[in-house]
């Protein structure tokens, strides 16, 4: 399709997909961080395990624990399959192999719905285990 056969509306329906789709590579740039910080922080804990006595101590890094391996492997893969998939069907969207647009923004909406709460809970994950650790060492 030539620029001249573009009406003005595909230009701007092109320009949102397109801040989409930057959207969505940062996605998968904030998943391949929190992948290599909860390695990090699985490190921390394990060098620092030894240093806890008390029961309450012990449930804390248990705890942390179970949600590095949830985190790791369950929901962060399910995050970055989710944003494959999204990101080849805007492939599809934008060299008009498909229609969808709409579908797609839906799509969109949700998966940044989880990944803004996974963010905010994330968050709150760092802070339990910094305070944590700060007071082993």
């Amino acid at each position: 399709m030539s620029d001249l056969n573009i009406t003005s509306t595909e230009v701007l329906l092109r320009e949102g997909l397109m801040d989409l789709h930057k959207t969505s590579k940062q996605w998968v740039s904030e998943v391949g961080l929190w992948k290599l910080e909860l390695n990090f922080f699985q490190k921390l804990l394990d060098t620092n395990a030894h240093k806890v006595t008390t029961y309450q101590g012990k449930k804390t890094i248990g705890h942390l624990q179970n949600l590095i391996t949830y985190y790791q492997g369950e929901l962060l893969d399910e995050f970055a399959k989710a944003v494959r998939k999204h990101e080849k069907f805007i492939n599809k969207i934008v060299t008009g192999v498909e229609s969808g647009e709409e579908s797609y923004r839906v799509k969109h909406d949700i998966i940044e719905d989880k990944i803004t709460s996974f963010r905010d809970g994330y968050k709150d994950y760092k802070i339990e285990l910094f305070q944590f650790i700060s007071e082993l060492i």
